[in-house]
């Protein structure tokens, strides 16, 4: 398998200067191309008294850069066909650049523009704190977003990079001024622990040339480093917070997980997988939904980081029915943990996906997007060429040993969130 022609397979340069280049052939047949920047810049290094500030400058880093103020930059990218998208995590935040293939190096500097040469213009600051207000209001008021958080808080301590969801509160982005954005731009936007990822079908040496001479002014500075806080093994916490008024009440569990690097993952991803990763297959939508018509959905999620993960188990419901559903989360979760999977269903969940490679490679934004994870996460450049041997490897004794460590139940919190004195007069 040729890394020229083989999208599972990277090219990765010798890093310059600490930040890695790295290059994946397109899918067969693709019109476009995708390049990403992600570096050390998450919201687990917001300061305390501006929480919120990490989210904001990524998010504006894509607004207007360079010489591009918010109209002429939409305006230039749309005469491209092109676009710029954004994702920041609590370790790292991404900027995406997508447009048509033939146009990957003219139009390269628009995204060394949007990492290095942000503008933080005042209206627009002032747009996203409005747009931030909302969201901050959404998170505290709305059952999902307030389940999620509250779930954070209950079981990654205070300082713990993820514990908080990046948005801040009024009081913390209200300090976010444009010097505290430059200010955490300078320090975070920096070459060392950083990686320029580039989907084309240009040459290694062409994609390094391109990016050495794109981001030269990348600073040089030595990346933070995240303080992780000791979590301590206690007995499950259960939370629970009442909002009047609201029609459903959602349920969450969840802890601490493994990051994506440890040997583990494979077998834990398809336990998830088996429990809840895919909704309508997974065992807590079959019992809570369709066997029980408990929920309004139900399923499990295991987001796995470099340093560390977490997972979660989920269900909306009714007033009158959370108790029922908390009971069925948790009875699947260690069922999972004691038993692990049948021979029939590890493969059922194996065989699915396994699949799904082959349908990532249908277009450029999905291989690409494969391509961003193995380089933040430091994998090897062939790791999604192997995936699909690895699942092939995995047992049941592993599925049910990578259980016990990814879902662990000693680390773990409940939450449910919604109209639950409403509950008590039905």
């Amino acid at each position: 398998m040729a890394t020229e022609s083989n999208p599972l397979v990277l090219e990765v340069a010798d890093p310059i200067d600490g930040l890695r280049i790295v290059r994946q052939s397109p899918p067969a047949g693709a019109a476009s191309f995708s390049a990403t920047y992600v570096g050390p810049a998450g919201w687990g290094f917001d300061p305390e008294n501006e929480r919120g500030v990490a989210r904001m400058v990524n998010h504006l880093t894509t607004t207007a850069a360079g010489r591009w103020n918010r109209v002429a930059l939409a305006r230039r990218l749309d005469r491209a066909g092109a676009t710029l998208a954004r994702e920041t995590s609590p370790e790292a935040a991404e900027v995406t650049l997508w447009g048509p293939a033939a146009d990957w190096r003219a139009l390269l500097p628009i995204l060394a523009d949007a990492v290095v040469r942000p503008r933080f213009d005042p209206d627009d600051l002032a747009r996203l704190r409005r747009q931030f207000a909302e969201r901050q209001l959404r998170e505290v008021s709305q059952p999902a977003s307030r389940a999620d958080r509250e779930l954070r808080r209950a079981v990654f301590p205070a300082g713990h990079p993820y514990r908080e969801t990046g948005l801040g509160d009024r009081r913390t982005t209200a300090r976010v001024n444009r010097t505290a954005l430059r200010r955490f731009h300078r320090a975070h936007y920096v070459r060392a622990g950083s990686s320029v990822v580039v989907t084309t079908s240009a040459s290694l040496r062409a994609v390094v040339e391109a990016v050495s001479t794109e981001f030269d002014e990348l600073p040089r500075a030595a990346p933070s480093e995240l303080r992780f806080p000791a979590l301590r093994a206690r007995p499950p916490e259960t939370v629970k917070v009442d909002l009047p008024g609201r029609a459903q009440v959602e349920v969450r569990l969840g802890g601490p997980s493994l990051p994506q690097s440890s040997p583990d993952f494979p077998a834990a991803f398809l336990a998830n997988e088996a429990l809840g990763g895919r909704p309508l297959l997974g065992r807590l939508f079959q019992r809570v939904r369709e066997q029980n018509g408990l929920a309004y959905h139900a399923s499990s999620h295991l987001d796995t980081m470099r340093l560390g993960g977490r997972w979660t188990a989920a269900a909306g419901t009714g007033p009158d029915r959370w108790e029922k559903v908390v009971r069925m989360l948790v009875e699947e979760v260690e069922r999972l943990r004691r038993r692990g999977l049948p021979p029939a269903e590890l493969n059922s969940v194996r065989t699915s996906a396994i699949g799904e490679i082959a349908l990532a490679l249908e277009s450029t934004a999905d291989a690409h997007e494969l391509a961003v994870e193995a380089a933040y996460h430091g994998l090897p450049p062939d790791y999604w060429a192997t995936w699909p041997d690895r699942l092939r490897r995995v047992t049941p004794a592993d599925v049910r040993r990578a259980a016990r460590e990814a879902f662990d139940a000693h680390r773990s919190a409940t939450v449910i969130v919604g109209p639950l004195r409403a509950a008590r007069d039905v």
